[in-house]
């Protein structure tokens, strides 16, 4: 178990470490985005080399960019944690410069970086929709956690999280959707395509700091929940701009009504969510099937194991209390396998084990109980108190075996047998106990009769 455990870990590990190169990708493309167009505000030469409405990246959202890139190192790297709140604190004075010039108008002194000339024409204002990201983003810096231990913070830094993938999905319906409301206020004043591009990036590595220890944890597991929740997620997130957009494109030329496009939508997007969630299930289905199949089942023999022994001979013996029928119950022990392993080797001691466990499958009926409650010890429990024929063929069938040349070893066992009705036991256990006591009585009188 501890093997296992530590491969898992390891697995995740792994996971963790990719997201980990992800996230420095994104903080890196960010940072290099807002230094370059810093650079453009200040130094004429580089202004006019940049691509046309580079400067619809005002300097307040560039310098918050760079800030809360800077942050995103900062926490990585375990740095002191009142430098880190400060930067939190930076970005959210930005945005309240911002916030202020968007209220009145008007452009503050301090913004006023820029180089000199035609660009001093242009709006300095910040649209709201930076504004919120922004102080969203700041807020979940300065609740950076110091401990691991600090759950508080962790789920405050995730609803923060959501919050921000819920901003930069508004603004990508608004340019998807050519609904200019929700990325800009005029032409000048806009969420412009970089400053998109840097929101993306930087709300990936604030996901990446909540799957480190946050709830977003879940999508690093290696378990059903996990990889449910992987496989669901860019559907859940993607589908349904995917449906409205090709609706979109394949009605509109063709004046499709208002109307038709929503109720189409709204149908394609239940299909689409019902097909999900039936492939989930399926899919979790056969997950849990197989679980139940290792928790039930011997790994070596393919019969029952003693939980699968106790959950179905508990069934059997209130059955027998409630219809007032006889079980029988067979138990057998293996001779001389302690022996043969000391002798010939723990190999040839399973191989003894699983041809002895393919007899009683072969002898005994499907709807007959038959486990491997133990190293040698095995059970077959009936609600058939006529079991003598089956266990006369099991005897000639280990006869038969052992009969064969080449054989390193002969099959031998000890067998005790209870009939009787469940009343007549406290419970399954003490059938059990019964069973096994006579079992060994038997043995102990073949060891005598054998000397």
């Amino acid at each position: 178990m501890d093997s296992f455990g530590h491969q898992l870990e390891q697995q995740n590990n792994e996971r963790l470490a990719g997201l980990f190169f992800a996230q420095t990708v994104c903080v890196v493309l960010a940072g290099g985005i807002a230094i370059v167009t810093l650079c453009g505000w200040m130094i004429p030469a580089i202004a006019l080399k940049l691509p046309y409405g580079w400067w619809l990246m005002t300097q307040n959202t560039a310098l918050s960019i760079l800030i809360s890139a800077l942050a995103i190192i900062l926490i990585r790297n375990d740095s002191n944690i009142l430098v880190i709140r400060f930067c939190g604190l930076a970005v959210i004075i930005f945005t309240t410069f911002a916030l202020y010039g968007y209220i009145n108008g008007q452009s503050i002194a301090f913004e006023s970086i820029k180089i000199q000339g035609s660009l001093t024409e242009l709006s300095d204002q910040v649209p709201i929709h930076s504004i919120i990201f922004f102080y969203l983003y700041g807020a979940s810096i300065i609740v950076a956690k110091k401990e691991k231990n600090q759950k508080h913070c962790n789920n405050t830094r995730d609803f923060l999280t959501l919050l921000l993938i819920g901003m930069v999905l508004v603004i990508f319906s608004g340019y998807l959707f050519s609904a200019t409301s929700l990325y800009s206020h005029s032409t000048e004043t806009l969420v412009s395509y970089h400053t998109f591009i840097c929101m993306c990036l930087l709300t990936f590595t604030n996901f990446v700091r909540g799957v480190d220890g946050g709830i977003f944890s879940l999508f690093l597991g290696s378990g059903i929940g996990s990889y449910t929740a992987r496989v669901a997620l860019p559907w859940a997130i993607m589908g349904p701009f995917f449906v409205i957009s090709a609706i979109n494109y394949f009605l509109d030329p063709r004046g499709a009504s208002q109307e038709i496009q929503i109720a189409l939508s709204a149908t394609l997007l239940s299909l689409m969510f019902f097909f999900i969630i039936l492939w989930l299930s399926n899919k979790i289905s056969h997950l849990e099937n197989d679980l139940r199949t290792l928790a039930l089942t011997d790994e070596m023999t393919g019969l029952y194991n003693l939980r699968a022994f106790c959950i179905l001979g508990k069934q059997a013996f209130l059955e027998s209390l409630r219809n007032d029928t006889v079980l029988t119950l067979l138990y057998f022990d293996l001779d001389g396998l302690k022996k043969i392993n000391d002798t010939q080797g723990h190999q040839v001691g399973s191989d003894m084990i699983v041809e002895f466990a393919n007899l009683l499958k072969t002898n005994f009926r499907r709807n007959e109980t038959i486990a491997r409650i133990g190293g040698d010890e095995f059970v077959v429990l009936s609600k058939n108190q006529e079991v003598d024929t089956a266990a006369k063929r099991l005897a000639d069938a280990v006869n038969a075996a052992n009969a064969r040349n080449n054989k390193r070893y002969r099959i031998s066992y000890s067998e005790g047998k209870i009939i009787g009705k469940a009343e007549n036991f406290g419970s399954l256990d003490d059938l059990l106990t019964q069973a096994d006591v006579l079992m060994y009585e038997n043995k102990k009188r073949k060891k005598l009769l054998s000397s």
